[in-house]
């Protein structure tokens, strides 16, 4: 991570217009061949981008974002063959991109497959989990719990992401809990086995080493906008995921509409009083359309400057 593959194509996507920026990443990438990169140049977290190739391109890419700090992000969109194999598969997952062709093989074969439903546990905080895990369909959520049974949501995993890092390579138990957000499938990799390969395969660890410290960057963003972003800014920063890149108002991406403010807190790390508050002045400010508490609709713009922190005062 990232390949040694050179990319097919180079678009800088921060001097698109925002009303057909989408379309224009879109039609890019459906001119690659199988096998083809376009590599992307963005100043922001490319999640709602991501989000948009999970709802219309499923199972047709490979997604590699990397943050280089200081509004620096690159994603290199790989074409790939929707019916691949487990071993296809897992030369897709960002920390095998350069690991030897051996090394995927022999991992492969002691790879399982295992599908679980929306809402079901896939492995609880503390617990000694035996497999890296790696998204082939669907999302997965990891959230905390705190003593009082607040429960606080870190991040999506979706599909070529990793599961049970810290649980792997540390061999303790998980550092946090693991839920199917959607109906999803993972294949799971004996932890064991990971290791052994990692040992033997150079470029493989090295993978999981950039795949680590892209997840410490996250981590430190989720810290900041805790310690010192307000509740507002939190809400529409986590929106920003589900807002299409339209100008003004528009259907937000599949999804959202599904999310109740419950959940919306939880990913913000607030309560759903305050997040019903936070969603009460969106509506009112006309950065989303509301129906019966849920998001429906997202005028892009307007929901940024909440993001960022332009707007006040704060909820």
């Amino acid at each position: 991570m990232p390949s040694n593959r050179a990319a097919s194509v180079t678009l800088d996507a921060r001097a698109l217009p925002a009303t057909n920026r989408t379309m224009r990443i879109f039609d890019a990438f459906d001119k690659l061949p199988v096998g083809a990169i376009l590599e992307l140049n963005e100043e922001s977290d490319p999640r709602s981008l991501r989000n948009e190739f999970q709802q219309y391109r499923a199972g047709r890419f490979s997604w590699d974002a990397r943050n280089h700090g200081s509004g620096r992000w690159t994603i290199r969109l790989e074409r790939i063959d929707e019916r691949a194999d487990t071993p296809t598969f897992l030369s897709h997952c960002p920390p095998f991109a350069s690991a030897k062709q051996a090394t995927i093989a022999e991992l492969a074969a002691l790879a399982t497959e295992r599908s679980y439903r929306a809402g079901e546990t896939i492995f609880d905080e503390g617990e000694v989990w035996p497999y890296l895990g790696f998204v082939r369909s669907g999302k997965v959520v990891y959230t905390l719990l705190s003593p009082d049974g607040k429960t606080h949501a870190l991040g999506e995993r979706l599909t070529h992401d990793s599961i049970n890092e810290s649980g792997t390579f540390d061999q303790g138990g998980s550092t946090t809990r693991a839920e199917a957000l959607t109906d999803c499938t993972l294949v799971l990799v004996p932890a064991e086995a990971v290791l052994h390969a990692v040992r033997n395969d150079a470029e493989l660890g090295l993978g999981f080493l950039a795949a680590a410290s892209q997840a410490r960057r996250r981590s430190i963003d989720t810290i900041a906008d805790l310690a010192f972003a307000h509740v507002l800014q939190r809400v529409a920063k986590f929106l920003m995921s589900y807002a299409p890149a339209t100008t003004g108002m528009a259907s937000g991406l599949p999804g959202v509409e599904n999310l109740s403010q419950a959940q919306i807190a939880a990913a913000a790390g607030t309560v759903r009083d305050m997040a019903a508050r936070a969603l009460i002045r969106l509506k009112n400010a006309n950065a989303v359309e509301l129906d019966r508490g849920r998001v429906r609709s997202i005028d892009r713009a307007r929901l940024e400057a909440f993001a960022h922190g332009v707007q006040a005062p704060p909820v």
